[in-house]
């Protein structure tokens, strides 16, 4: 039998069972993409990740994103669960307390900055520069799959967001209203599949003092009903919201997420403008919360 050493974090968040968790493989030599697949849907958390040596100039290692039913370029909250796992486990001991780690993704190379804080060092991810466009989902269709009125929503445009993983951004007016939608997963499970990716609602507003967004997350085609606080999604909003001029103009700023599905978690947003395109950076903190051995045999 072959063992894989597996951890499962909870990412942004500072005491187990809060946040969203992720599946870390941090020596994940041997297994080829359909085994790694197989392994996701064993777990079956939103994603697990899986690290490899580095192959790409720069990088400090290779790290492999996959979703019960697919592999993805990027992810957001699996990078913070990966890297905490790998400076537990003594990886980047000699850099001192704040540095800049590199990994290698699908959509290239991107850092990873690190600033020692205890047992939950703080770690804010940069990725894809940004792109923008309006969605084919009206007002109207997303309101109705969200149980809501189409007059609950922003009057800023639907639009896809993408920062190396794609998500279908839209406001909504108030905390209330985001707060107790009576979704309907078939519908937003039939927009996901039109626009090619996930739904993240917010809202600029938040019941924690620090906070200043509520974001909540929905991509039930790929097996995630709601994603309970979304690296890559609030990554999205925060484009959206630069992009569009909300928050008086705010490009950081603390969200809130995983409220209504009891995983509170807070991630730090950052927008950076350069030549007038946006680059969003999420980060937060992660702690263990599972320590196990993955069994396989030497065929699989």
């Amino acid at each position: 039998m072959r063992e894989y050493a597996v951890k499962i974090v909870d990412a942004f968040a500072t005491e187990p069972l809060a946040g969203n968790p992720a599946a870390v493989i941090s020596e994940a030599r041997g297994l080829d993409k359909a085994t790694m697949q197989r392994i996701a849907r064993q777990l079956n958390l939103s994603e697990t990740t899986f690290v490899f040596p580095a192959s790409e100039p720069g990088a400090d290692y290779h790290i492999r994103f996959f979703t019960p039913g697919q592999e993805l370029a990027l992810a957001g909250h699996p990078t913070i669960a990966t890297l905490h796992t790998l400076l537990e486990e003594g990886r980047f001991a000699d850099r001192g307390d704040e540095f800049t780690v590199h990994q290698q993704t699908g959509v290239g190379v991107l850092p990873v900055e690190v600033r020692r804080n205890g047992d939950h060092p703080v770690l804010l991810m940069t990725q894809a520069e940004a792109t923008l466009e309006d969605a084919e989902t009206s007002p109207e269709e997303l309101a109705a799959a969200l149980g809501i009125e189409p007059s609950s929503l922003l009057d800023t445009p639907i639009q896809r967001v993408n920062v190396g993983i794609p998500w279908l951004i839209a406001g909504i007016r108030d905390l209330a209203t985001i707060s107790t939608m009576q979704f309907d997963l078939g519908a937003l499970a039939r927009i996901e599949v039109r626009e090619g990716m996930g739904i993240t609602m917010f809202t600029p507003a938040a019941a924690a003092p620090e906070c200043s967004v509520r974001a909540r997350s929905f991509a039930p085609a790929d097996g995630i009903p709601e994603d309970p606080v979304c690296g890559s999604g609030n990554g999205c909003v925060g484009i959206y919201i630069a992009a569009h001029k909300l928050l008086d103009g705010k490009r950081e700023y603390v969200s809130e997420q995983g409220i209504e599905i009891g995983r509170n978690g807070r991630v730090t947003v950052r927008v950076l403008e350069r030549g007038g395109r946006f680059t969003p950076q999420v980060g937060g903190q992660a702690v263990t919360v599972i320590e196990g051995v993955l069994r396989l045999p030497e065929a699989a």
